[in-house]
């Protein structure tokens, strides 16, 4: 366990800094490109080396998987055309890996109560982060860590109206059955809180910094409907491998549930305010239900 401790310290620092808008403007100041990109690719390894060495655990044939993987990733804008068909490649090559899990496969835990892959997915998501803010220079709208108090409100107004709706929809379809988590209240409660600033933070972020922020971003020019209806099928389908593929359950659960974060987006054209709503859908989840 202590072995991830620096590792994850030293992505987490990477993570911030592929949020803050003073890290990527500073970022940005280098040229060429392609030292962007190195500086990326140099910071997606330097964890994985961080850990694997310090837990015994390197493995010459993972990490060349992952210096290919992140390789691909980092110099994706560095090497093509900022055009539609590439922004497509660059999606469907930022989801594979998550879809195909491959992270178990690289991060090799010393532990089993230790699920080292978390490292190689948050890696991955701050990485795709500063790929689509930097290199490509994308503007999702509002972005951020923390919401503006409009965005909270909001968020939170969208959550009350719909999780009822939500929440009929997966009790019908038996993909969760109500259970109030065990525990004293207060223990139950930081839970709740802790998930919920954990959600926000990093699943919601990048979730909807990527299924709304670019992909319904994109199409919102066009057709305001066409926009919210794709970027929730999208996110429905992520879902899909959800526990066992395919989780079709989870998967219309999910679309109905991007349905309510495209719609949010598109009136405020802020991530931050779908991903007050996004988190406290999970917070709910992981309380009272299983």
């Amino acid at each position: 366990m202590w072995a991830a401790l620096p590792a994850f310290l030293l992505d987490a620092v990477f993570y911030l800094g592929s949020i803050f808008k003073e890290t990527r403007t500073w970022l940005l100041q280098f040229r060429p490109a392609r030292m962007q990109a190195a500086f990326l690719w140099f910071s997606a390894l330097a964890p994985y080396l961080i850990f694997s060495l310090s837990a015994g655990t390197f493995a010459r044939n993972s990490f060349y998987l992952l210096a290919a993987l992140t390789a691909v990733l980092a110099f994706w804008y560095a090497l093509l055309p900022r055009r539609v068909a590439y922004d497509i490649g660059f999606l469907i090559v930022a989801a594979a890996p998550l879809v195909s899990r491959v992270f178990g496969r690289i991060y090799r835990s010393p532990d089993e109560h230790l699920d080292a892959d978390i490292l190689g997915h948050l890696m991955w998501i701050r990485l795709g982060i500063a790929v689509l803010l930097i290199m490509r220079e994308w503007n999702p709208g509002a972005f951020g860590l923390w919401p503006r108090m409009r965005e909270w409100r909001i968020g939170t107004l969208y959550y009350l109206i719909f999780i009822i709706p939500v929440v009929l929809l997966a009790l019908g379809l038996h993909d969760v059955r109500f259970e109030l988590r065990a525990g004293p209240w207060w223990q139950v409660a930081a839970i709740g809180i802790g998930t919920f600033f954990g959600i926000l933070w990093v699943v919601a972020l990048s979730e909807e910094l990527f299924f709304r922020g670019v992909i319904e971003r994109a199409m919102l020019g066009s057709s305001r409907v066409a926009a919210v209806l794709v970027s929730a099928m999208l996110y429905g389908s992520a879902h899909l491998w959800v526990h066992q593929f395919p989780n079709w359950r989870r998967a219309a659960v999910g679309t109905l549930l991007g349905v309510v974060f495209g719609i949010l987006y598109a009136q405020t054209g802020s991530v931050r305010a779908p991903m007050v709503t996004h988190a406290l859908v999970v917070a709910t989840w992981r309380v009272f239900f299983k």
